[in-house]
């Protein structure tokens, strides 16, 4: 790894390179993210964000966009020329968040903001994005990949290359992906080159047209334009999205006179719709495809570059920034040397699942949407005389399940996962499985996400102990400070929450032990013990043993209100469970025994006797 220039070369400076750069870099792996554009990009583009991209953030620590973003305005529906609602609806009712699940509601952010939002993250750590420098091809062995880099020079008119040696490469260049067609990687899936739609961004004015609305001008079996209100574009900003069945849109976003003549037609005010500015525009056919691999070698694709699709559902911009968590800190390991590159392949066996599922869900979407869906009564009136019938298809179009919010996308058929307590298999039997299933109440999986659990009472830490102490006395719970478990989940080492009903249990000694033998460096690993409302003698202090004594960072915690217990499914058995740096379950297991069966497949198996790695 020495003889490389760069760690890692990010190639695409979008939400998916900007967290796979970030992620590295928490992970202190030196990281050079590059982009070709030469500015940054404008544009809201696809501006939802999911539950479970919230919880990405929050492991990354980018508070930002959580509190930033807006709720879904609700909708609202026009005839062409009127202002009078034909019918409001909501589009994802408001959720109630629970204490396992803190972040409930889509919201919404422009990319244009949440890469502003990112970049000041990641220039925290001393990288910044290379703009108007673009990857031109690349070369790799067991050793390196040798990238050939083409910078713009601004103040002359003429470029200049560089080949730069990187030990890793992660292609995040979007749909047109270098990467991708260097790789020779298959893009399988279809385009439906007759339909085309525009979005953009613009500054508008119509007297009586409400901010707090989502507004849709026309009939979607024929023509629509629809008016999403955004701050971030100004107090008169419009994210614009039209879509004809009965005009050309080809070249419409290029050509601002005809663009701006369109909406005026679309929304049916004539003048009296002033278009003071396109900030932004640019037209697309829905295409859905999809890599059968995410790398080869040391270089690999993720978000775009990887999968495509329609807009609809609103899972692009989430599914890349997850990609990029999922392959980021495998390989902040294996750069590292702490795990074989055999776990890089679990990449590809993590996703492909999930991304061929929401494939199939975002082009369901997209097919109700234009009347061209076998699910019953998704059929649209294309007459344009049955109004109400197209303001039912339109809500019914809108409408999502409460899976896109992606806090069921799980991982359970992960090589890397390991659960002792899932149901045995019958033989013969097929198991109904999804990789983006809802979440199961009362049930929790190796593979799934990880619940949150607030109210958490830190009662003693190792690090603050005596080294010859043989008991913790710790202080009552009641008026002290308190954590949850999504502010102590973080990417760049396990968790591993031991839930026990007492410090002197011998499981938790047993992994303790176990820990210092097949994990290599203590900060891998943040060991929690997890004990219930009132455990034995808590007040009265506590006996502990010589392995929680010569653990470093072992911390224990009161689980006052059951807040962890109930989210994690714990009743009378002791359960052990490994929370991964992306947040995910690893390992729900009974003891040290599984446990180390989990870390041996993340990390390079150790010689017990030396504690070196066995070649």
């Amino acid at each position: 790894m020495a003889a490389c220039t760069t760690p890692v070369l990010v190639v695409g400076a979008g939400p998916t390179g900007l967290t796979a750069a970030l992620t590295l870099a928490q992970n202190n792996v030196p990281v050079r993210i590059i982009e070709q554009e030469l500015q940054h990009r404008r544009g809201q583009r696809g501006p939802g964000i999911q539950p479970r991209t919230f919880e990405v953030f929050h492991f990354l620590r980018v508070p930002e966009i959580s509190e930033c973003a807006t709720f879904v305005l609700p909708l609202q529906e026009h005839n062409k020329g009127s202002l009078e609602a034909l019918k409001t609806f909501t589009v994802s009712p408001y959720t109630e968040p629970t204490p396992s699940i803190p972040y409930y509601n889509p919201k919404l952010m422009g990319q244009q903001t949440l890469e502003a939002i990112l970049r000041e993250h990641l220039a925290k750590f001393g990288c910044t994005v290379e703009l108007g420098t673009r990857l031109a091809s690349f070369t790799q062995d067991d050793q390196c990949v040798r990238a050939k880099i083409v910078k713009h020079c601004t103040d002359q008119a003429e470029e200049v290359e560089e080949v730069v040696e990187a030990a890793y490469l992660i292609g995040a260049d979007g749909a047109r992906s270098v990467t991708r067609k260097q790789l020779q990687l298959t893009f399988g899936g279809s385009t439906w080159e007759g339909t085309r739609m525009v979005l953009g961004d613009i500054r508008l004015e119509l007297k009586g047209l409400h901010r707090e609305l989502w507004h849709h001008f026309g009939m979607i079996s024929q023509e629509m334009i629809s008016l999403r209100p955004t701050d971030e574009l100004g107090k008169d900003g419009y994210q614009i999205l039209i879509t004809s069945r009965v005009r050309e849109l080809k070249g419409l976003a290029q050509d601002e006179e005809a663009l701006v003549n369109c909406i005026k037609e679309l929304i049916g005010f004539g003048d009296d719709v002033k278009v003071k500015e396109v900030m932004w525009a640019s037209e697309f056919r829905p295409n859905m495809r999809m890599v059968d691999k995410f790398g080869v070698g040391r270089v690999f694709v993720a978000g775009d570059a990887a999968h495509v699709h329609s807009p609809t559902g609103g899972q692009g911009l989430n599914t890349s920034i997850q990609d990029a968590l999922h392959l980021c800190w495998k390989l902040a390991l294996v750069y590292k040397g702490f795990s074989p590159a055999s776990l890089l392949d679990a990449y590809t066996a993590e996703r492909l699942p999930v991304i061929a599922e929401m494939l199939d869900l975002t082009t369901e979407i997209l097919k109700r949407m234009h009347g061209e869906s076998k699910v019953e009564g998704a059929q649209t009136s294309t007459d344009g005389k049955d109004g109400a019938k197209v303001e039912l298809n339109l809500e019914r179009m809108k409408h999502r399940g409460k899976n896109m919010f992606m806090l069921g996308v799980n991982c359970r058929t992960s090589p890397i996962v390991v659960d002792e307590f899932a149901p045995a298999s019958t033989p013969g039997v097929a198991v109904a499985y999804s990789a983006y299933g809802n979440i199961e109440e009362g049930i929790l999986r190796a593979g799934d996400r990880a619940p949150d659990a607030p109210d958490l009472v830190l009662v003693a830490n190792s690090n603050h102990a005596a080294s010859n102490a043989s008991s913790i006395s710790a202080p009552p719970t009641k008026g002290l400070a308190t954590t949850r478990l999504f502010d102590i989940f973080a990417p760049a080492y396990h968790t591993v929450l031991m839930f026990a009903p007492a410090l002197a249990d011998p499981v938790v000694s047993s992994v303790l032990a176990a820990l210092q033998q097949c994990v290599p460096e203590n900060d891998l690993v943040r060991p929690l013990v997890v004990l219930p409302d009132s455990p034995p003698d808590l007040h009265k202090g506590v006996e502990t043993s010589s392995a929680l004594d010569q653990t470093p960072g072992v911390e224990v915690l009161v689980d006052r209100v059951g807040y962890a217990y109930g989210g994690y499914i714990i009743e009378k058995e002791l359960k052990v469970i490994a929370i991964r740096p992306d947040g995910v379950v690893g390992a729900i297991v009974r003891g040290a025994e599984g446990l180390e069966r989990y870390f041996d497949g993340v990390f390079e198996k150790r010689d017990v006797g030396t504690g070196e790695e066995v070649l």
